[in-house]
């Protein structure tokens, strides 16, 4: 069993749009993927609605932008379901030693926000780095936000 202390935590309606901008670290320096695919979602969720998934493939951003070393998502009608949200960070590296050339690391990683029926406190969610640490289910967890990549792509705690 963990202990998971977050503060500040926010919860936003499952039928609302809104935005979370979070900050990556690789090396314990700030660091955006150049490609990768963001899945967010609340368990239990299927292939039709619940999840919410934000990139950027071959130089596309879809839903999202990026300045400097921080991603913003933009959450437009979600439909998610009820719980703590959760994203999986997709880091998608050119590697020949692959069949299809790019070495994929994913990361999954519990966010200081829960999806509500009732009103949300907030539309913006802004994460920077801090601890990461795993919780009950083995999902990284944000107390407060950060994630930080370690060398050849080995997440730091």
């Amino acid at each position: 069993m963990s202990i998971q202390i977050q503060t500040n935590k926010r919860s936003v309606n499952r039928y609302s749009d809104f935005k979370l901008t979070m900050s990556l670290a690789k090396n314990g320096e700030a660091y955006v993927p150049t490609a990768f695919m963001m899945v967010f979602y609340v368990d239990n969720w299927d292939d039709c609605a619940g999840h919410y998934t934000a990139s950027c493939i071959d130089g596309v951003l879809t839903h999202c932008e990026i300045s400097g070393t921080s991603i913003t998502v933009f959450f437009d009608s979600p439909r998610f379901n009820l719980g703590q949200l959760k994203c999986r960070v997709l880091d998608m590296v050119e590697d020949d030693s692959f069949d299809d050339g790019t070495l994929d690391t994913c990361t999954p990683i519990a966010l200081p926000v829960d999806i509500v029926a009732g009103a949300g406190n907030t539309d913006t969610v802004e994460l920077g780095y801090s601890d990461v640490y795993f919780g009950d289910d083995n999902d990284l967890m944000f107390e407060g936000s950060g994630v930080s990549f370690g060398d050849d792509n080995n997440l730091e705690i």
